[in-house]
Parts: C-alpha cells; sequence; structure tokens
C-alpha cells in the first residue's frame, strides 16, 4: 500500500503544478525592455484598465481622469504589500502625443516601502507600464475603478476548474486571435485573478484523475479482502458462541 500511497501523492502534487501553483509547464519571467523599444496598444475601445499577458511579463494600460498619481503595488506570498516593479512607462495625452519618462518633465516613479507611486505628467490620458507575470497566473490590484480586460497567453484556456480560476465573475469571454479575452464590465472587486491551462494539461489532470480512481478502488479492494481475511481466521480460530441465553452463568459454547 505504501507504493500506492506515494503515486496517489504525487499525482495530487501534479494536480496543483496543472493548476497553477506551479509554473512547471508554465512560461518563465523574462525581462521587459525599455520605454523607447516598446509599443502599446492605446486603442483600448473605452476600457479603463487593459492588460495583455504574453507570458513571463504583461502589458497594462491604464485610462487616468483627473489624477496626478498611479500607487501600483502587488501582494507577497505573506499577504503584505509591496512596490510594483514596474518598467517601459509611457504616457499618451488625450491629443494622441505619446512621451516616455525621459521625455516629460514630472513623469517618474517614486519608490514607498509598500508600493510605487507612478507620477504622471498629466491628470487627463492613458499611462502604459510592462511588468512581471507568474507562470500561469496572472493577478492585478484593481488599481483603477471600472472596466478591466485581460488578454491571456496564446493556447491557454479558463474553462475548467480547478485547473483554471477567473475573478471575479467575468461579464464575457472572446477569442481574440487565437487568444481568450475575458472582460469585467464594472470591477467592485479589490483584485481581478486569472489562472489559465494549457489544452494539454487537461488531457493530463483526467488521465491522472482516471489512475487515482484506479489506485483508490485498488485500495478499497485490497481492504475488503484483508477484513474477510480476518473474518474468516477468527470463525476458524474458535468455537460459536452462543449469545441467546436469557440465564445470567457463562454463555454456553456449541
Amino acid at each position: 500500500m505504501t507504493r500506492r500511497r506515494l503515486l496517489a501523492f504525487g499525482l495530487l502534487v501534479g494536480f496543483v503544478a496543472l493548476a497553477g501553483c506551479s509554473s512547471v509547464f508554465g512560461p518563465g519571467t523574462g525581462g521587459a525592455g525599455d520605454a523607447a523599444n516598446t509599443s502599446y496598444d492605446w486603442d483600448t475601445d473605452g476600457t479603463n484598465a487593459t492588460i495583455d499577458v504574453t507570458g513571463g511579463n504583461y502589458e497594462a494600460v491604464y485610462e487616468i481622469d483627473n489624477e496626478s498619481t498611479l500607487p501600483v503595488f502587488r501582494r507577497n506570498e505573506l499577504g503584505q504589500n509591496q512596490p510594483l516593479g514596474v518598467s517601459a512607462l509611457q504616457f499618451r495625452y488625450p491629443d494622441g502625443r505619446v512621451v516616455t519618462t525621459d521625455e516629460a518633465s514630472g513623469f517618474n516613479v517614486s519608490t514607498k516601502r509598500s508600493r510605487a507611486v507612478i507620477n504622471l505628467p498629466a491628470e487627463n490620458g492613458k499611462v502604459a507600464f510592462t511588468a512581471s507575470a507568474e507562470g500561469k497566473r496572472f493577478a492585478t490590484r484593481t488599481f483603477v475603478e471600472g472596466s478591466y480586460e485581460v488578454t491571456i497567453p496564446k493556447g491557454m484556456r479558463v474553462n475548467y476548474e480547478p485547473l483554471a480560476k477567473v475573478s471575479p465573475g467575468y461579464t464575457n469571454k472572446r477569442m481574440v486571435d487565437g487568444r481568450v479575452q475575458i472582460r469585467w464590465n464594472d470591477v467592485d472587486a479589490s483584485a481581478v485573478i486569472v489562472r489559465y491551462y494549457l489544452q494539454r494539461d487537461l488531457y493530463l489532470f483526467f488521465a491522472g484523475a482516471a489512475v487515482l480512481v484506479v489506485v483508490a478502488a485498488s485500495g478499497a479492494l485490497y481492504y475488503l479482502r484483508q477484513i474477510r481475511d480476518l473474518e474468516r481466521r477468527r470463525k476458524e480460530a474458535g468455537p460459536d458462541v452462543d449469545t441467546d441465553s436469557t440465564d445470567d452463568g457463562p454463555p454456553r459454547f456449541g
């Protein structure tokens, strides 16, 4: 039985990895590049936050409305806020002009103990940056109010739990150029979380589940045989005991 237990434990660890708690099959974290060589999609169709997850990084474009700063942060493993590492900062004015931190006065990032603060060159427009993403999971705090749109890497899916998780519940989902795009019309949660999987992960999950069923059934049959064998040995080891007697004396043996 020890081998069966080890096999079941190994499969359970594999399921956790597939569900996104590990990046066994996921892409790694890569560099973001500088602002001059980064081209953002500013055509966000009225969406307040547009996020494009490309693997180890993601590109985010936020609509700015009467704000001079944008605080950005993330949660660490202990559940505490820490500054979000951003790069390739750009700002787009309402007239369409795009500038980097080297081209606009006052456009920079100041880091505090629990968050980074993007100081904006104007109170209206759009700000974009690049940040790192985890293997098969994207999570962001909701830095602005309103609608959000997240596009996950090509080949990834969010159809089945526990391999996938989308929080909060999304308004609609569609395929755009072979990639899943999820939209929330109005986010009132403190964070947006999307955990996704490769199609092959789904096949591995079901195959592993089938193996677990077989292991569990084999274990049940093994214990059933042990119980029946024990009952047989007890019957063979001693005489039957008559417990139907109403006398106060000792039981009568047959």
